[in-house]
């Protein structure tokens, strides 16, 4: 499915995680990488702890969002939370040695979507602005941006830390679009959840797109999701 706009589009706003860069990967194979090296008898449950520290069943990084909690703090809780899930002993150092060994193991196979720099080309020659505003932190974003190639790609990049909040609240989006420079009604705002990107940006006035990279909207019985829906960047167009 091609996404159109019944405006015309002066701007580009990406969300970045699993829509750009395979966050989903690189924080599973990071987390189990930290795990193992702070808790070495974890032995092969790393992988699974990994996969629960991305997965955040306590909920953690929504209280972030919403600024209930530091980003630091939000991290901190969902390592415990693990660990106490896998019967780990938390000690004083327990969370200093995971966020030592984060940098290294999270360069180590993130990379960004082959899609990605075709998008970006596109955008540039139609003479979009184009900015990102993810719900990470900056020093994250900026770890993230620097490993594959793009950190001179954005004209702006808004962060959950420089904001105060994050998605779905619009003045994410509002506050984003003053920084790039565009109006909420001439951006396009496009994102791999669907109520906490494309729904909450059409919710605040933007053209919000679905990009559904694992297909979870085909053969849905519930129909129309409100929003365009793409499953590449490729197939994504603003033109009118």
């Amino acid at each position: 499915m091609t996404a159109g706009a019944p405006t015309r589009i002066t701007a580009l706003l990406l969300d970045i995680d699993d829509t750009l860069l395979d966050t989903r990967s690189a924080m599973r194979r990071a987390a189990a990488r930290c795990i193992a090296q702070v808790w070495p008898e974890a032995g092969e449950r790393a992988e699974e702890l990994g996969v629960r520290y991305h997965a955040d069943p306590g909920g953690f990084f929504g209280g972030y969002t919403r600024g209930e909690l530091t980003f630091a703090a939000m991290r901190e809780s969902r390592l415990q939370e693990v660990a106490t899930h896998g019967g780990l002993a938390w000690e004083a150092g327990s969370f200093a040695g995971f966020e030592q060994g984060w940098p290294d193991a999270f360069r180590t196979g993130t990379r960004a979507f082959d899609d990605v720099a075709g998008l970006l080309g596109r955008a540039r020659a139609d003479g979009l602005l184009v900015g990102a505003l993810t719900n990470s932190s900056t020093e994250f974003t900026t770890l993230k941006l620097d490993v594959v190639g793009l950190s001179e790609a954005f004209t702006a990049i808004a962060t959950t830390d420089t904001l105060g909040y994050g998605k779905p609240d619009a003045r994410a989006f509002w506050r984003a679009c003053e920084l790039l420079g565009s109006s909420p009604e001439q951006t396009m705002y496009v994102g791999d959840d669907l109520a906490v990107d494309a729904q909450a940006a059409v919710a605040a006035g933007l053209h919000g797109v679905w990009l559904d990279r694992r297909g979870e909207w085909a053969g849905r019985d519930d129909g129309d999701v409100g929003v365009p829906v793409v499953t590449s960047l490729d197939d994504l167009s603003w033109r009118a």
